[in-house]
């Protein structure tokens, strides 16, 4: 299995900046708090183009990956909810979307089905959040009304976050429910 590939070790880097983040953040450094969430998003749009482009795609990366994005979430949210900037409802909402994903994915390992495919409303609701957590993070305490803006369009893009999350749920199950069919058939030719 390869490891040392640039996209695994920009995003194993990623993660190093997730932690710092979350200590500028409680520190109230907020200024390099948001130059190193910064960071973190190029490097997530980067590993993954630089996989693509160079075929450097590993089993690694597609566990990593997914993986630094669940951490920068849970390590924003918290964060921002921790000092007031966003609300707790938010994070709820946000956090629960991951945990039902997280045992749908567990479940269909188990039973040996792999994890589904990126979807278009699973980047839109990622990019979506990457932009308005960290303006409702730049608004806070400066402009109400861009604050209150973000608060919102981060809602709408947890209700794409969900959206996305059903549609793994769904494929997960689709595929089970094909491997059972399959398995079923194939038993029956054999009798």
């Amino acid at each position: 299995m390869r490891v040392w590939t640039i996209p695994n070790i920009i995003t194993m880097l990623r993660i190093v900046l997730i932690v710092v983040f979350g200590f500028l953040l409680v520190a109230e450094l907020d200024g390099w708090a948001i130059a190193v969430l910064a960071l973190a998003g190029v490097s997530d749009f980067l590993d993954g183009y630089l996989a693509r482009r160079w075929n450097q795609s590993t089993e690694l990366g597609r566990v990593l990956d997914p993986a630094a994005d669940r951490i920068l979430t849970v390590v924003v949210v918290l964060g921002l909810a921790l000092r007031d900037i966003i609300p707790w409802w938010l994070v709820i909402v946000l956090l629960a979307r991951d945990v039902v994903v997280g045992i749908a994915l567990l479940v269909g390992r188990r039973r040996g089905i792999g994890a589904p495919q990126v979807t278009m409303s699973g980047k839109v609701a990622t990019f979506v959040l990457y932009v308005t957590l960290p303006l409702a993070y730049l608004a806070y305490g400066r402009s109400e009304l861009v604050h209150t803006g973000a608060i919102v369009a981060s809602a709408i893009g947890a209700g794409i976050y969900w959206y996305s999350g059903i549609g793994y749920v769904r494929s997960a199950t689709a595929a089970r429910r094909d491997a059972s069919i399959d398995g079923t058939q194939a038993h029956a030719e054999l009798d």
